[in-house]
């Protein structure tokens, strides 16, 4: 996973999507679904050319869904009034969902009129066509609630299963300058199933603290190896000041031992605090992601199995950090890994290491643990000894 900000388990949900098949929908409904997949979520459209009966089988695929998402957009004007219908089998769709005991989260289009089942949805959120990217924002933190939620409430075993081997995730980022990050990131897959079509990245930011930024001002992909007919693509979902979402996606679905290597940098602005008095500020403001004073170099959340993770943090020149330290977590409580941390120090997986005027923090994992963090930590310098540097 991506280093910085809030961060989706790389398990993916289905969500069954209840709404309009109509042409005029389908921009609006391709919306929808690539803001779904941008939180490791697969949107199911139920195809209405399928053979079987209609009722029976719309049943059966929310029944092997994670959840419903309704989108109600405007169908028909009502009469004498500013308002619309939304379509007639939502409502249907709605009643289904809970008679599987699934979560039902619901959008409406601005100006439909919410009544029955919608009304008494409590994770309901409007949205206007016409401003879609304008809405960005509040349908990400919806979504997000949504994806929490089934995290917190998942004991599948089924849900948890991994579709993918990390052979290797080799990651180097460097700080450029106080407003600037790159970040270089190679990573060898291999399909642990048949029909492995995509696997996503994603980025949210953390902080409350106003004018940060996980918005990439660059980003490059390449694929370095994939099989002889699969044609490797990728594409941004997502691109808001608050979440960075991508994915890579394998035409045709990669086969089950199938290998694909890819690389990718980005240029981010260092959302990071760059001093030790910012770092304070921030923390006595309450905008910052934690309570007492350090910084993260490294954030990686392993949940498929992987064999080796290895992660780089390059410093400017003169940059003097201090209170260097790697520590693991595990489980959404984020307990303390205490073997885990153990077996890093003993086997000397993570150094800081100045050579001359600059610091590189290193964290070279073998094996890493699934459903652990593994976090670097540094403490910035003050104005005062960047002063006296410059």
């Amino acid at each position: 996973m991506d280093k910085g900000g809030k961060k989706m388990s790389e398990v993916k949900y289905n969500v069954f999507l209840s709404c309009s098949i109509d042409e005029a929908d389908k921009d609006v409904v391709d919306f929808f679904k690539k803001m779904i997949s941008s939180f490791e979520m697969d949107p199911l459209v139920y195809d209405y050319t399928e053979i079987g009966g209609l009722t029976d089988k719309i049943k059966e695929k929310i029944k092997k869904s994670d959840c419903v998402v309704a989108l109600i957009t405007r169908r028909d004007k009502i009469e004498g009034s500013n308002q619309w219908s939304g379509p007639a089998w939502v409502q249907h769709e709605i009643t289904l969902g809970h008679a599987f005991n699934k979560p039902v989260a619901v959008f409406v289009e601005d100006g439909v009129l919410i009544e029955g089942l919608i009304e008494r949805e409590e994770r309901r959120v409007t949205f206007k066509r016409d401003d879609l990217i304008g809405e960005v924002d509040k349908i990400s933190s919806f979504l997000f609630s949504l994806r929490k939620h089934l995290e917190k409430t998942d004991d599948s075993e089924i849900a948890l299963t991994p579709y993918l081997f990390r052979h290797y995730m080799r990651s180097k980022q460097e700080i450029c300058s106080k407003d600037t990050v790159i970040e270089r990131t190679e990573i060898c897959i291999e399909s642990l199933v048949d029909e492995l079509k995509t696997a996503n990245h994603r980025i949210q930011l953390e902080e409350l603290t106003e004018g940060l930024s996980v918005k990439p001002s660059e980003f490059n992909f390449k694929c370095l190896e994939h099989p002889p007919r699969t044609k490797v693509g990728h594409k941004i979902l997502v691109s808001t000041e608050d979440i960075f979402s991508w994915q890579i996606s394998f035409d045709p679905p990669l086969k089950k031992g199938e290998k694909v290597t890819y690389a990718y940098k980005k240029v981010l602005p260092l959302y990071n605090p760059y001093t030790y008095e910012e770092l304070m500020q921030r923390i006595e403001a309450g905008t910052y992601e934690y309570n007492e004073p350090k910084c993260e170099a490294c954030e990686w959340l392993v949940i498929y199995p992987t064999y080796e993770l290895h992660h780089e943090f390059e410093f400017p020149e003169n940059y003097e950090i201090s209170e260097c330290h790697p520590e693991v977590v595990v489980g959404k409580e984020k307990l303390r890994a205490d073997d885990e941390n153990k077996r890093i120090r003993e086997e000397g997986m993570f150094s800081a290491e100045k050579i001359f005027d600059k610091w590189v923090l290193k964290l070279h994992v073998s094996k890493p643990l699934t459903n652990h963090i593994y976090y670097t930590y540094y403490l910035p310098p003050s104005e005062k000894e960047l002063g006296n540097v410059e």
